[in-house]
């Protein structure tokens, strides 16, 4: 009997998702409702929680989600899709697989050790294959199989906001370690294979410390890392930073690993690509900066670890100089197509010069700058949030 290939068992249709959703314009929030500016101006207003079915619908700007809902992006149009959660993860993806795969070792050691090796819940078969088929692709050379790698990584998207599935995926051994491998911008995988390998691994590290843990544990941080550093593909570079966000964020040890001079060296990356995807990028790492630096998210970690004050310290007052710089630019010499950006710098500046007051000063003439425009930004409703940024900072 012909024994089928890999691929010929996995050829089923795939969930299309993308992770990491787009930042919006900056929507007008109240108690009730969102009211934000659509792409012609005029003023769209919409109930502020989601009302969730079993149906997918679009996300707006500002929405709050409730907990438990399956949420999923568009790759076409990037829009965030929710609906409740299923009771039962899907059957019609459980496929039959051969028992075992050839997997030719890869060239680079550092990547080459299995995340998590001594755990083993029980997965669906089909998600076992599609985790074989990643582990296989992530060693070959060959990158004939790329659109059908790109169909298994959005399969792989989609269960993993189960944790069950995350779970299999960062426990077993080699599952992550591929992943990364595919992420890396060294490998010579197209930028849409690298940030969705990105992508399943952000998903099923959020909010699930046990999966933080493991990979911090057995060394994945500087993986991570490397990936954000190296990257100059801006939508590539956006989901690296969303997955490294998903590993730091919550975990006390990442933290105190990260906060230092890798959070410091992320002010010197450099991306390409269209003006409005480099600017979404970069919002993704100030983002990033802010959240780490932000004493009230952590407050028990610092309590605790008095040395580690001042490395927050420093890299609070490296970080607030480079805001500032960016800010003083925007607002001589404005480059952005839309608010986000410059909103980013001066929401995070702001962030660090009342948190890290002895680290964090702004200038006169940054002052006089922000006031300015805050006052030319009048009575625009798109943006009030970065009119009320501006106007703190004076």
């Amino acid at each position: 009997m012909v024994r089928l290939s890999i691929y010929s068992r996995l050829a089923v249709a795939v969930l299309f998702a993308v992770a990491a959703a787009t930042a919006d314009k900056s929507p007008s929030i109240d108690d009730n409702q969102v009211c934000t500016t659509d792409t012609e101006g005029h003023q769209v207003c919409y109930p502020r929680l989601f009302n969730a079915t079993d149906e997918f619908q679009v996300v707006q700007p500002g929405q709050d989600l409730p907990p438990g809902l399956h949420v999923q992006i568009n790759m076409a149009s990037g829009e965030r899709l929710a609906k409740l959660m299923a009771p039962e993860p899907k059957k019609d993806l459980a496929l039959v697989v051969p028992e075992s795969l050839p997997v030719d070792p890869p060239k680079d050691n550092s990547r080459q050790r299995g995340f998590g090796s001594g755990y083993k819940p029980a997965a669906a078969e089909g998600f076992q294959a599609h985790i074989d088929l990643v582990v296989e692709l992530s060693t070959s050379v060959d990158r004939s199989q790329a659109d059908f790698l790109h169909n298994t990584l959005l399969a792989m998207e989609d269960l993993v906001h189960d944790t069950r599935y995350a779970d299999e995926l960062i426990h077993r051994s080699t599952g992550a370690t591929s992943l990364l491998r595919l992420s890396d911008a060294n490998s010579s995988w197209p930028a849409n294979i690298r940030q969705l390998a990105s992508v399943v691994l952000g998903t099923a590290l959020q909010n699930n410390p046990q999966a933080q843990e493991s990979l911090f544990v057995d060394g994945a941080l500087p993986l991570f890392i490397d990936n954000v550093v190296r990257e100059n593909d801006a939508r590539a570079l956006g989901k690296h930073v969303f997955a490294l966000s998903a590993l730091v964020r919550g975990n006390n040890k990442a933290l105190a690993e990260f906060a230092g001079e890798s959070l410091r060296n992320l002010s010197t990356l450099t991306v390409v690509g269209d003006r409005k995807v480099r600017d979404m990028a970069e919002v993704r790492v100030v983002r990033l900066v802010e959240d780490v630096l932000n004493s009230e998210l952590h407050p028990d970690f610092l309590e605790s670890a008095e040395d580690m004050k001042k490395v927050f310290a420093v890299s609070a007052s490296a970080w607030c100089s480079e805001l500032a710089d960016r800010l003083q630019r925007e607002l001589v010499e404005p480059s952005a197509e839309y608010y986000e950006r410059p909103l980013a710098y001066a929401h995070a500046l702001q962030v660090l010069r009342v948190q890290y007051p002895d680290n964090c000063s702004i200038s006169n003439e940054l002052q006089h700058l922000a006031q300015n425009k805050a006052t030319q930004l009048g009575n625009d409703e798109s943006a009030a949030d970065y009119r009320q940024a501006l106007s703190e900072l004076v």
